[in-house]
């Protein structure tokens, strides 16, 4: 019953996505990224080291791991603001009559942007490998912490924005979370405290670091915000759309 009413909406949100251009983009994007680190980063690497000198095959991880991470963003992205049309046409106080029916449908729209965003993640990772030196294991490990930002990101959204123009100017903030990939793993002590605060930072660390307990604890720390994070907006969600 629950897998028919999610196949249901699902087939609704791809008609939805189809009809508008740029939720189209970002649902297709991650196909863009893998062509990007498969076919166009080793040309530019070798053409800037042909002009430069600089080896920028030194910092693929980095880029990689950014680009991989940018996956459940997009997929929360475009739930969210499925998510915002639907409040527009008032289809969520017309779903959700009661408290519970609120958070059943919230529950639904949470993980179908998580199953994607693992889904594709897996696919981008195993198809760029970011992290030569780690194994399958450690990628669907990441790939579960990963699938988690997916809800978060649309609960930020979701929670917070009252309409799409607020909805795109929180998901431009929510590069801030990004941009601590790159920084967090350049940046040395202690400018790299100023990171702390995105789980996608720890969720780098959880997959670069060669000591599996370290990897352990990285990711709890990034389990940790993330589900904090998430309690805290989902919460914000049903007080805002009370009654």
């Amino acid at each position: 019953m629950i897998f028919k009413v999610i196949l249901n909406s699902l087939k609704a949100d791809i008609k939805f996505i189809i009809r508008d251009p740029m939720l189209l983009m970002a649902s297709v994007a991650p196909l863009f990224l893998i062509a990007f680190l498969r076919l166009l980063f080793p040309l530019l690497a070798d053409f800037i080291f042909e002009k430069t000198s600089f080896d920028l095959n030194k910092y693929y991880t980095i880029v990689a791991i950014t680009m991989v991470s940018v996956v459940p963003m997009l997929f929360g992205i475009v739930y969210a603001f499925i998510l915002l049309d639907e409040n527009d046409m008032h289809i969520l106080q017309v779903i959700s009559v009661t408290p519970a029916g609120k958070r059943n449908f919230l529950y639904m729209r949470m993980i179908v942007p998580a199953f994607f965003s693992f889904l594709f993640v897996i696919i981008t990772s195993f198809l760029t490998n970011p992290v030569p030196s780690e194994g399958w294991l450690r990628t669907i490990y990441v790939s579960s912490l990963l699938a988690l930002q997916a809800p978060f990101i649309f609960l930020f959204i979701g929670s917070l924005a009252s309409n799409k123009i607020e909805g795109l100017a929180l998901s431009k903030f929510y590069g801030v979370f990004l941009v601590a990939v790159p920084l967090g793993l350049l940046l040395h002590h202690p400018w790299n405290y100023f990171t702390f605060f995105s789980p996608l930072y720890w969720i780098s660390w959880a997959w670069i670091s060669p000591n599996p307990p370290e990897s352990l604890l990285y990711g709890g720390i990034s389990l940790l915000i993330t589900l904090l994070s998430v309690l805290f907006l989902f919460n914000n969600f049903l007080k805002k759309h009370a009654g």
